[in-house]
């Protein structure tokens, strides 16, 4: 199944998301060089998950399983992704203004 989630980063912008990103993924924004990049790291990672739900088909779990799935960057900065064993192939984009995430889980 393919998953695809889109943002708008400006929603991102000065809000506290540390609940619910893992302390792996928060690492992983603490290290962007400045707050605009921050803002679209989350953003990204956000859209990502939401995508993962998509291509799993999770709806039926309900959005607090949301929590559980983890984004993850190698160290070539792609993206990975963490949820019960199972294997998701990740893309994650963005403008500006926009973030978007594909996921397709095989």
């Amino acid at each position: 199944m393919i998953g695809i989630d889109i943002v708008e980063i400006e929603d991102f912008a000065a809000r506290d998301f540390s609940r619910i990103f893992t302390p792996r993924e928060l690492d992983y924004i603490n290290r962007a060089t400045n707050a605009a990049r921050k803002t679209e790291v989350m953003a990204g990672g956000k859209c990502a998950e939401e995508a993962v739900f998509k291509a799993l088909g999770l709806s039926s779990l309900g959005l607090e399983i949301l929590r559980e799935i983890e984004i993850l960057h190698g160290d070539n900065g792609s993206p990975t992704c963490v949820f019960r064993g199972a294997y998701v192939q990740l893309s994650i984009s963005h403008t500006r203004h926009t973030a978007v995430a594909v996921a397709v889980a095989g």
